[in-house]
C-alpha cells in the first residue's frame, strides 16, 4: 500500500465489521485519585500528547518501510487527545487549547495526560469455517463438501487518562511545548511529575477496525461513561458502529489489572 492510497482511503469505515450491526465490551478499570475533584465553574482542563509523540510523527512522515505502523500509531494519540477534549466538554466541563489546530493560549489549571498502546502480543485471531460444495449430482445437489476456513485478526488497542492537579504555577505541565512535530499539540514532559491525581482512566479493545478515530472514538466513550460515577472495573457493551452508543454496562468482577 502506498500513502497515497492509505491517505486517499483515510477517514472511510475500511472493513465492513467496523461499521456493521453487533455488540461488542470494552474492559474499563476507572479509579478516583486523592485530588480535589473536578469542578465545572473553577476548573479549566488542557489535554496533552506524550512525550513520544513527536517520535512516532516522525518515523511516520519517514520513508522508512514501517511508516504506516508509527503513522496508525500518531493518529491515534491525535484521536485520543481530540475525544478525551470531546468527552470533557459534554460533561460540561471548559477545556482549552483543544481541536485539531489549537491556539494554545488558553490557561488550564488542569491537564489530562493521555496515551494509546497497541500491543500485538493481544491481539485475537478467529479462524471462521464454513463449507461450500465440491461435487453435485446430475440434479444439482451437492454429494461432496469442502471446508473452508478464514483467518481475521481482532488488533489490540488500549486508551489512558490522567486528571492531574499540577503543584506549582511554574509546574512544566503547564508549559505548552511545541516543536515541529507535535503538529500543533502541546506535548507532555518526558517525565512528568509534581501533580495530585484527579482521575486515572484505562480502556481497551480488540478490533478488526483500522480506522484511529472509529476506534479511539469508541474507547473514549466508554471510559468517560457516566464520570465521575463509573469507578472501579467494568465491561462497557457497545453496538458496532460508526458512532458509539452504550447499550449495557456491568461490573466486572472477574478480571484483575
Amino acid at each position: 500500500m502506498t500513502k497515497s492510497n492509505y491517505l486517499y482511503g483515510f477517514g472511510l469505515c475500511l472493513l465492513l465489521s467496523a461499521c456493521g450491526p453487533g455488540k461488542y465490551y470494552s474492559p474499563v478499570n476507572n479509579r478516583l485519585g486523592t485530588a480535589r475533584p473536578l469542578s465545572k465553574t473553577n476548573d479549566v482542563i488542557a489535554v496533552l500528547v506524550p512525550y513520544n509523540f513527536q517520535t512516532l510523527v516522525k518515523k511516520a512522515r519517514s520513508d522508512d518501510k514501517d511508516w504506516l505502523t508509527y503513522n496508525n500509531l500518531s493518529l491515534d494519540e491525535m484521536m485520543a487527545k481530540i475525544y478525551t477534549e470531546k468527552h470533557l466538554k459534554e460533561l460540561g466541563y471548559r477545556v482549552v487549547n483543544d481541536g485539531l489546530h489549537p491556539k494554545n493560549d488558553g490557561h488550564p489549571n488542569v491537564i489530562a495526560l493521555i496515551d494509546t498502546n497497541r500491543d500485538t502480543t493481544k491481539d485475537d485471531t478467529v479462524v471462521r469455517t464454513y463449507q461450500t460444495p465440491l461435487f453435485t449430482d446430475t440434479n444439482g445437489n451437492p454429494e461432496l463438501w469442502k471446508t473452508n476456513a478464514d483467518v481475521f485478526t481482532y488488533k489490540y488497542v488500549d486508551y489512558k487518562v490522567r486528571l492531574v492537579r499540577p503543584a506549582g504555577k511554574d509546574n512544566e505541565l503547564f508549559k505548552c511545548n511545541v516543536t515541529p512535530l507535535s503538529t500543533d499539540f502541546c506535548i507532555a514532559p518526558e517525565h512528568p511529575s509534581n501533580y495530585e491525581t484527579i482521575f486515572e482512566g484505562f480502556g481497551s479493545i480488540n478490533t478488526e477496525a483500522n480506522n484511529s478515530a472509529y476506534i479511539l472514538d469508541h474507547l473514549t466513550t466508554a471510559v468517560w461513561h457516566n464520570y465521575p460515577d463509573m469507578i472501579g472495573q467494568y465491561k462497557v457493551y457497545l453496538i458496532n458502529q460508526e458512532h458509539p452508543e452504550i447499550v449495557k454496562v456491568e461490573a466486572n468482577i472477574n478480571k484483575k489489572k
